[in-house]
């Protein structure tokens, strides 16, 4: 699953939310530590959550004790009316008050901090697994994020118990304050591409995805609801001199190459550009290869020129990465980029 995160004091939170429900996007994460002095935000939070529970979008809230009051609400049993699924939980809640609360809500459980004898006490206290959700943190401060290994063992530790786990990547927009240098999970995550990263997360043991920034910036929601709803891998292309669009990948999955179905061709196609072929080349195969010519591929590794296969463009640097996530079943949607 696919999630945004929104924040009260977003000017543009409306605007995000209406864009990433027309998506298709069913999940949000938001806060609503409201400090004591910020009561307008309280009218803010009521109208935001309004807002997603219209446009069919689960929230999930970061709350303390204090959040009813600040909501004006009576409990935190009025916040499912007001469309809150899930409930991420400060350190100050006693564990009767969290096993209470699961009777109501998904609660999430800090995946980044409790540890295998933590997480054992409160199931044996009666805390039921099928009602928890494991959340790691998002880290603002540059160099906090996590460790890739912790990440996968700590994921592989609530996976053994049947308990989903969340993560976040940084948005590919504008950053949130006051820091404004992402809000990754994964500390590796801090530059670079989000989109990959997303799917990084998820080959490491991720369930669910959120984007941590307010702003995810062009086209990375469209593309992660492409992956995940569609099976729809959106690849750019430089210098294609072939014609962009969505392919089927062959079913029998080679070692060296993405083999495009339905792209072979009785047509001649005379030897050209017979050069190396770096990962991420894409190719077609000329007369010299008989009944192959015309067939397409992606190359996943380095190869050798061969004189029967003409390379005619190749995939963007930032693409690349996900060459080794893509798997059969998917479908390629080529576009063609300016070099």
């Amino acid at each position: 699953m696919i999630g945004v995160s929104f924040y009260l004091n977003d000017p543009l939170a409306e605007q995000r939310l209406a864009a990433a429900g027309a998506l298709g996007v069913r999940r949000a994460f938001t806060s609503l530590h409201i400090p004591e002095e910020s009561g307008d935000l309280a009218g803010r939070a009521r109208h935001l959550l309004q807002l997603a529970r219209e446009l069919w979008i689960d929230v999930y809230a970061d709350v303390s004790y204090r959040t009813p009051a600040h909501l004006g609400i009576d409990g935190f049993g009025d916040l499912a009316a007001l469309g809150v699924a899930g409930l991420r939980l400060d350190d100050f809640f006693e564990r009767s008050d969290i096993i209470g609360l699961a009777r109501q809500f998904k609660i999430a459980l800090n995946a980044s901090i409790l540890l295998e004898r933590e997480l054992d006490e409160l199931l044996a206290a009666g805390l039921p697994a099928g009602q928890l959700i494991a959340w790691h943190n998002f880290y603002p401060r540059r160099e906090t994020g996590l460790d890739e290994g912790f990440f996968r063992s700590q994921n592989e530790l609530f996976h053994r118990r049947g308990i989903p786990v969340s993560a976040y990547v940084p948005g590919g927009g504008a950053k949130r304050g006051p820091l404004f240098e992402g809000l990754p999970t994964l500390e590796k995550h801090r530059e670079g591409e989000p989109f990959p990263a997303a799917l990084e997360l998820l080959a490491a043991g991720a369930d669910d995805v959120y984007i941590g920034d307010p702003d995810p910036g062009p086209g990375l929601l469209e593309r992660l609801v492409q992956w995940h709803q569609l099976g729809i891998a959106r690849l750019r292309v430089e210098s294609a001199v072939w014609p962009p669009g969505e392919y089927p990948l062959r079913p029998d999955w080679a070692r060296d190459v993405l083999r495009l179905m339905n792209t072979r061709t009785s047509g001649s196609v005379p030897p050209q550009n017979t050069v190396a072929r770096p990962r991420g080349t894409l190719t077609m195969d000329n007369d010299n290869y008989g009944r192959y010519r015309g067939e397409v591929q992606i190359t996943l590794r380095d190869l050798a020129a061969d004189r029967r296969v003409n390379v005619i463009g190749r995939i963007i640097e930032a693409d690349l990465p996900l060459l080794a996530r893509i798997r059969p079943g998917q479908r390629l949607l080529l576009e063609k980029t300016e070099e």
